[in-house]
């Protein structure tokens, strides 16, 4: 087969985007030796406006593929081709644009919340990142269960438990983080993480004098973040909460791995891939109960209502002060974390790609 990829979001610095098609497409030049690869992306530049994007994805990506003779065509983020020869995949990853439409920008919010979940009707099959997307694109969109097949991410290899004092030194050091015990946030600040309720939690949690440690925040700034600077200064915070902006993509390891644990109070996630990443760095997890969270932590970490802020902040409490109970969720991790693989990933991608080749699909 002659499989083409649209590899855009390998550009530029990663985002979840970026990770997972970069992650899969360096698995599927290592095991697959019998099919023909074409990976196809812009020139120089993954931030298009919505309709530069919609233009790349539907007519310069199809028409690229085309010259290639893609017999599959995988667009792995975007809007499926409505014009195209061969047969398409299309990975779904979330329907954030569709629940968090308010979120974003008109002509983005029309573009990714209504246009791009329409054209999946035109894909010859759907791959979702987990089985909460699959039930969302099932009860939302109306999609046939039949035309979905779940396949799950995985953390990169740089997310592990092997690093020295002296490599986490230096990346805390980067930000500014004491070298004290702290709580760790990976994530764009945005409403749909739920940040000011995690500061709030946190915020009772260390009234108690007895608990000791900091909230290290650690993502860009992305929409309706100026609430959450406030209110850090409004709760006299500024001295226990620390935001590192940008996190290099070396250093967010190195960070995990240097934090008592990862603090995840997500609304909604198509998958979760934090909480994933702390568990693969032995880092014990504490992450809200919805949407694809309890599949992917399973029962390896605490899991509580986002918006129950006496459990939050009782469970803060618990694993700054509990070092069994470090142990105890750190082990869990990283055995739950083994159970998903990028190898694994690829293998069952090839699975698909052959299946919709033979019309099996």
């Amino acid at each position: 087969m002659r499989i083409v990829l649209d590899t855009q979001t390998r550009l530029g610095s990663k985002t979840g985007f970026g990770f997972y098609v970069n992650n899969l497409v360096k698995q599927l030049e290592k095991i697959d030796q019998v099919n023909q690869y074409t990976f196809i992306q812009p020139a120089n530049d993954k931030d298009f406006s919505t309709p530069r994007r919609l233009l790349w994805d539907q007519l310069t990506f199809p028409w690229l593929a085309n010259r290639a003779r893609a017999d599959i065509i995988h667009q792995p983020c975007f809007s499926t081709p409505i014009i195209h020869r061969g047969k398409v995949v299309v990975t779904i990853h979330d329907l954030i644009s569709v629940f968090f439409s308010q979120n974003f920008p008109f002509w983005s919010g029309l573009f990714f919340g209504k246009f791009m979940p329409m054209t999946y009707r035109f894909a010859d099959h759907l791959i979702a990142v987990s089985e909460h997307t699959k039930n969302d694109a099932i009860k939302v969109l109306g999609l046939d269960p039949s035309r979905i097949t779940v396949i799950h991410e995985a953390a990169d290899e740089r997310f592990h438990p092997n690093y020295t004092e002296a490599e986490i030194k230096v990346a805390k050091a980067n930000y500014h983080i004491p070298d004290e015990p702290y709580l760790v946030h990976v994530g764009t600040l945005e409403p749909r993480k739920n940040l000011n309720f995690l500061v709030e939690a946190f915020a009772q949690a260390i009234a108690d004098p007895k608990v000791k440690g900091n909230l290290v925040i650690a993502g860009k700034k992305g929409w309706y973040y100026e609430g959450l600077f406030a209110l850090v200064e409004r709760l006299k915070l500024t001295n226990r909460v620390i935001f590192t902006g940008y996190v290099a993509d070396e250093d967010i390891p190195r960070l995990m791995v240097g934090a008592t644990a990862l603090v995840f109070p997500s609304h909604y996630e198509g998958f979760g891939l934090p909480p994933l990443e702390a568990m693969a760095s032995g880092t014990p997890v504490i992450s809200s109960n919805t949407s694809s969270m309890p599949e992917v932590v399973d029962g390896a970490g605490l899991l509580l209502e986002p918006t129950d802020l006496a459990g939050w902040a009782i469970a803060i409490q618990r694993i700054l002060t509990d070092t069994k109970l470090q142990q105890e969720l750190s082990q869990k991790g990283l055995a739950r974390a083994k159970q998903f693989s990028w190898e694994k990933c690829a293998r069952e991608t090839v699975a698909i790609y052959e299946k919709v080749y033979r019309g099996e699909l």
